[in-house]
């Protein structure tokens, strides 16, 4: 289902869904990037994929794929779940006990992440319906 009309993402709705909802999964992590969640919640909702999530069943943890979780559940599409590992010192968190940084984009920072700022890279992940 493709939604060529819907709202950015804005860091109210992010933090409103975050206290208020009550999601499947934990997480390690410590902090997300509200850039890189509102990035993949946009493609998400023009009908691009970008894969699953790994999960630890036993700690019912997301170990890769944190920020498309919360961009895959805000959109309201499907998540396909992929069996990982987690290392027994992971600290399991809610993810409204996590800060969210609003400031900075973590991708400008990064060689090989930065390409994925710009939507030129999109075609090859269109969702196929």
């Amino acid at each position: 289902m493709l939604y060529s009309n819907f709202e950015e993402l804005t860091s109210d709705r992010l933090k409103s869904f975050l206290n208020s909802t009550t999601v499947e999964f934990y997480t390690a992590q410590k902090r997300l990037c509200f850039a890189k969640i509102r990035r993949i919640y946009r493609r998400t909702k023009l009908g691009y994929d970008f894969g699953g999530i790994k999960i630890c069943a036993n700690k019912r943890m997301v170990v890769e794929g944190n920020h498309r979780y919360i961009a895959y559940l805000l959109a309201g599409v499907e998540i396909e779940r992929i069996e990982g590992t987690s290392s027994h010192s992971d600290i399991v968190k809610s993810f409204n006990e996590i800060e969210i940084d609003f400031d900075t984009d973590w991708d400008i920072h990064h060689y090989h992440t930065r390409r994925f700022i710009k939507d030129d890279f999109l075609e090859g992940h269109k969702r196929r319906e």
